[in-house]
């Protein structure tokens, strides 16, 4: 657990009056629960008082676990949870709670135990904890972003020795995940592997058909010390014609633009607005990386977000013209003082593969 990050909370708990925040894991998972963690248990109970240890309650189930992996030292067995997290929070407190994630039921019971409690929400304050990075997280996501990198390379490499290997997505998206294996790592998400047609769709997955003449998305990450990359390369199979040519231009200078207009204090709606200058996509520019593969910042027309130092996000155009063609490119940067770092470093430049 990251005791910058929870000095920060805490003080932020005094500053809104709040006593204590209450992060509860149904089966429904909450991020900020593996946030403060690293573990995803199921009924699990994480109390973070506004000035004392946090405690994690955890079921007989888990507690082994629990005790040797979690990030939190104070690891308590529960019989009756509610009851037991009611007597350590006192009466008439002022309870932060992760409102989307607790059910209806869950919620009368904690009125029931909580008598005369008030309650607030606890997410809207871990975005604020959360939006901007640490040094030891950041170094996380500097490590993701260069297995990543080294993973393009090992691709670009097989593709241009042993290109025969691979007659289809399933080919290749299997090599990335195989790499992501030898690198001691997990996927981020579910690998995009879209050639031809196929890459006009943002969300494609990889299929066991032949690969098609013309853009390829490749679309990928590795989780590393439970943080993520997010990296998006579009290579050709085939000779691209001029058209084509010109239209990867165009994504490749609207990549170039978010990138130079990143700077802090500047609004996120405007970074993206000048990504758009020469042809409109339909996701937002880019989202926040961390422990979760989307989260804040958003880049994005409608944001309300500004840019600070040490927040890392994504920086990623695209276009796509139905049963045509898709191309994206998607970077992961990390805001300084002196601007922007490219933590993916993976060449951007069209590669071709007969």
């Amino acid at each position: 657990m990251n005791k910058e990050k929870l000095q920060e909370f805490q003080a932020l708990l005094k500053k809104e009056k709040i006593d204590a925040a209450l992060l509860i894991n149904t089966t429904i998972k909450d991020p900020n629960v593996f946030y403060w963690t690293g573990l995803e248990l199921e009924y699990s109970f994480l109390m973070i008082p506004k000035d004392k240890e946090p405690i994690f309650l955890v079921s007989a189930l888990e507690y082994q676990r629990a005790k040797k992996y979690s990030q939190i030292q104070n690891v308590k067995e529960y019989k009756k949870p509610l009851e037991e997290i009611a007597k350590m929070l006192g009466k008439n407190k002022t309870v932060a709670i992760n409102n989307s994630r607790i059910t209806l039921a869950l919620f009368k019971g904690l009125k029931k135990h909580f008598k005369n409690a008030k309650y607030k929400d606890a997410e809207s304050l871990m975005r604020k904890i959360r939006i901007t990075k640490t040094k030891e997280e950041i170094s996380a996501l500097q490590e993701a972003a260069k297995i990543a990198d080294q993973i393009f390379k090992d691709l670009c490499q097989e593709l241009k020795t042993n290109r025969a290997a691979y007659k289809t997505e399933k080919d290749i998206a299997e090599f990335i995940e195989q790499r992501v294996r030898n690198y001691n790592t997990i996927p981020s998400f579910e690998t995009i592997v879209a050639s031809g047609k196929n890459a006009a769709m943002p969300h494609y997955m990889p299929q066991q058909i032949p690969l098609q003449r013309g853009f390829c998305v490749l679309d990928f990450g590795v989780k590393y010390k439970n943080y993520i990359s997010d990296i998006s390369r579009t290579i050709f199979f085939g000779i691209p014609t001029r058209e084509e040519k010109t239209a990867y231009k165009k994504v490749y200078d609207a990549n170039a633009r978010g990138i130079a207009a990143t700077k802090i204090g500047k609004k996120a709606s405007d970074i993206d607005k000048i990504s758009r200058k020469e042809f409109n996509y339909p996701h937002s520019l880019g989202h926040g990386i961390g422990v979760e593969v989307h989260e804040a910042p958003n880049i994005s027309p409608k944001s309300k977000d500004k840019i600070e130092e040490n927040m890392c996000f994504t920086i990623e155009p695209g276009m796509y013209i139905p049963n045509k063609l898709g191309i994206r490119i998607e970077d992961d940067l990390w805001i300084t003082k002196s601007g922007p770092i490219l933590l993916t470093k993976s060449t951007k430049e069209l590669l071709c593969f007969e």
